[in-house]
Order: structure tokens, then C-alpha cells, then sequence
């Protein structure tokens, strides 16, 4: 599993001064493009082939409240995908410090062809990225 690290800032807080709940999905997201730029698959990439990523549905499970200054990690895993590719389910599990689950994070995601603004098939280059991504113990075909 690919994991990375953050640290809580001023900006992510809300009234109650912990991270904000849109925050969660922005560490995520960015989680998730760390991860396919580390595999040779970055923003020129998706520009060059006139891709881009869609989320259909996020679901949060909040556990545990973050709080300034924390530092905390979000892992990057895939739970499933469909034949051609174009379809998939990402999870991201934001933990503390200590290792405790503070939330985590399911995405329905799908390639979408900016030139034809429909759902499309990952070029070969990207869908041996996503066949090579660190897989949930649940992960099946959709």
C-alpha cells in the first residue's frame, strides 16, 4: 500500500478547530495523484491524453477528529475496477500518528475523455498503473 504524510494546518480547520470534513477529500484526491505521478503517470500525462479523472459518489467515514499540527497519513488503495478500466473504486484511510483510523474514504471514479466528454478506457500506459495499484482485501470486478 502507498502511504504519505501530511501535517494538519490552520487553513484545514473548521468552527470546532478540527480538520474540516472537505478537507478529508482534498487529502485524499491528492493522495491519489501523488501516487499515479510516482508511477510515471502525472498532470502532462493526463494533459497529452486529454483525460481526466471523474468521482461519481464519495463516502466518509469519519472515526477520529484531527487537530492542528497533527500529523496524520492517507493511504492510497484500489477496492475494484471494471474490464475495460474505465471504471474503478479507490480507498484512501486517513490515520493518526498512532496508527488509528481517523476516516476513510470511498470514491466510485471514472476516466473521462475531455475531448468527447464521456466516460472512456485509460490509455494502456495508465491502466498498467491502476492494474499495478495496491488492492483492498474486498477488491473485485465490477
Amino acid at each position: 500500500m502507498s502511504i504519505y504524510t501530511y501535517q494538519v494546518l490552520w487553513a484545514d480547520l473548521d468552527g470546532n478547530q478540527h480538520l474540516k470534513n472537505t478537507r478529508y477529500l482534498d487529502y485524499a484526491s491528492h493522495s491519489r495523484f501523488r501516487y499515479l505521478t510516482e508511477q510515471g503517470f502525472g498532470p502532462k500525462a493526463f494533459a497529452q491524453n486529454q483525460l481526466g479523472p471523474v468521482v461519481f459518489e464519495d463516502r466518509v467515514a469519519y472515526r477520529k477528529e484531527l487537530r492542528l499540527m497533527d500529523a496524520f497519513t492517507v493511504s492510497v488503495e484500489t477496492a475494484g475496477r471494471n474490464e475495460r478500466g474505465s471504471r474503478f473504486i479507490m480507498v484512501n484511510r486517513i490515520r493518526d500518528e498512532a496508527g488509528e483510523l481517523c476516516a476513510e474514504i470511498t470514491s466510485m471514479c471514472a476516466w473521462f475523455d475531455l475531448a468527447a466528454r464521456k466516460v472512456a478506457a485509460p490509455p494502456p500506459a495508465l491502466l498498467a498503473v491502476m492494474e499495478g495499484m495496491p488492492r483492498t482485501d474486498d477488491y473485485r470486478l465490477l
